[in-house]
């Protein structure tokens, strides 16, 4: 997925979870990279996940709106990345749906395509 670097910082979707938290967490993915990680573990992350199985760089999501595109790929986290229960392959990018489930590590979240 190719994104021009002086595209706009569009909204393309978020990712849900409610996970140790009954009103939910959200984190909005922007066109372009969207790194998840682990909170405070290194600088650059998108979306920090406060959870000790989540990799300090554990994946990347790729967004393009208008029509919303979300591509997921694991770079090589420790405990894996899973979509719909399947575990993702290391460096192979996948196409994500809405609704669909990723899990990082043992944390689950909800994919929301806008």
């Amino acid at each position: 997925m190719a994104i021009a670097a002086d595209a706009p910082r569009t909204l393309a979707g978020f990712l849900v979870s409610f996970e140790g938290n009954d009103r939910g967490t959200f984190w909005p993915l922007y066109q372009g990279k969207n790194v998840v990680g682990r909170k405070a573990a290194i600088d650059g992350l998108d979306i920090e996940i406060d959870h000790p199985t989540t990799s300090s760089r554990h994946a990347v999501i790729h967004a393009a709106a208008r029509p919303g595109s979300l591509k997921l790929e694991d770079p090589g986290s420790t405990n894996g990345t899973y979509l719909n229960e399947e575990k993702v392959a290391k460096g192979m990018p996948v196409e994500l749906r809405d609704g669909d489930t990723l899990r990082f590590g043992g944390y689950t979240t909800t994919v929301k395509v806008v």
